[in-house]
């Protein structure tokens, strides 16, 4: 689903990358999330190597998982992380000494990602953020008690080592000191009701699924001209899908090249004023008008051809 599985544990609890390992079943690898065995893919030569569940049916988690793992050996190998700026609070690239993972801490009642003492010998405490925030009790005892701590958000982030080092240790992006929140606003009374998604956003999801499948999806990104995306070697689309995070409403990408080239198109009712996404990833917005119907979709995506439209505006983010 827009992200393999190229990392899971050996029979010794280690984590260990697809093309380290016997092909098949002998991998003898086991998902990090669920334990469940795995077969090791990465016989070919085309389709990018990756792990897969024995019983055919992927784990939700194991991604997730296996980013959570690896972060936390790359800053135990490296000894680095790279501090988001504040002020009051230590900021830049700093070395961590003394490291430990999951540590239970027997004064706050706290068990932090890693933990590490920095040149200065104060405690660092770092939080990697992917499915829950640090929230509830945990992030109250952090605040309360002045502990320094990062909260670190991998959802956007590679499975891939060199890249993720590369991020955690050279970049302030997608990282926060952990404080006080502000007061929360005071709640004014309101009429609006919200219903939710509109019907008409996954009826037009379904109709792009269905024009693709049967033919093909044409863009026009501005000032680049018209791209017949199956002659792109645009292949495989799958409705609902995340790419290293990201939802998508139809997620396209060309299973047999390497470069996949991943694009997001997501249905909605209105503009955004901006997008954050993983850097790789190229993103299309049907901002549609909620009210039109299915039957006009239908005849609007007929030639699969995505233009602007008086009720409908392609935007595109990402297409140099």
């Amino acid at each position: 689903m827009g992200a393999f599985l190229t990392y899971a544990l050996d029979g010794e609890g280690n984590l260990t990358h697809v093309d380290t390992v016997p092909k098949g079943a002998k991998c003898g690898c086991h998902c990090p999330h669920c334990n469940a065995p795995l077969y090791a893919k990465n016989g070919g030569l085309v389709r990018e190597h990756h792990f897969a569940h024995a019983q055919g049916r992927e784990c939700e988690g194991a991604y997730e998982s296996s980013l959570h793992l690896l972060a936390k050996e790359i800053l135990q190998e490296t000894g680095q992380i790279m501090l988001p700026s504040q002020y009051g609070m230590p900021s830049g690239r700093v070395r961590l000494r003394n490291i430990q993972v999951e540590k239970w801490d027997e004064q706050y009642k706290i068990r932090p990602d890693v933990e590490g003492l920095m040149n200065n010998g104060e405690r660092l405490l770092v939080e990697f953020y992917f499915s829950h925030k640090v929230d509830g009790e945990k992030r109250k005892v952090i605040v309360e008690n002045h502990l320094k701590c990062i909260e670190i958000d991998i959802n956007y982030q590679a499975l891939e080592k060199a890249e993720f080092k590369d991020f955690l240790i050279n970049s302030t992006d997608d990282r926060k000191w952990l404080v006080a929140l502000p007061p929360p606003k005071e709640k004014k009374e309101s009429f609006s009701v919200s219903y939710g998604r509109k019907p008409i956003f996954d009826q037009t999801r379904d109709i792009l699924k269905e024009v693709f499948d049967s033919g093909t999806i044409v863009i026009h990104p501005s000032y680049k001209g018209s791209f017949d995306l199956r002659k792109f070697g645009y292949d495989t689309c799958e409705v609902g899908a995340k790419y290293r995070g990201f939802k998508s409403d139809v997620l396209l990408y060309r299973s047999q090249k390497e470069d996949k080239g991943y694009i997001a198109i997501c249905i909605r009712g209105r503009r955004r004023s901006e997008i954050r996404k993983p850097k790789n990833l190229r993103v299309i917005d049907i901002v549609i008008n909620s009210d039109l119907k299915e039957e006009f979709m239908k005849k609007y995506f007929a030639s699969g051809v995505l233009r602007d439209d008086y009720a409908v505006k392609i935007e595109y983010f990402d297409f140099h």
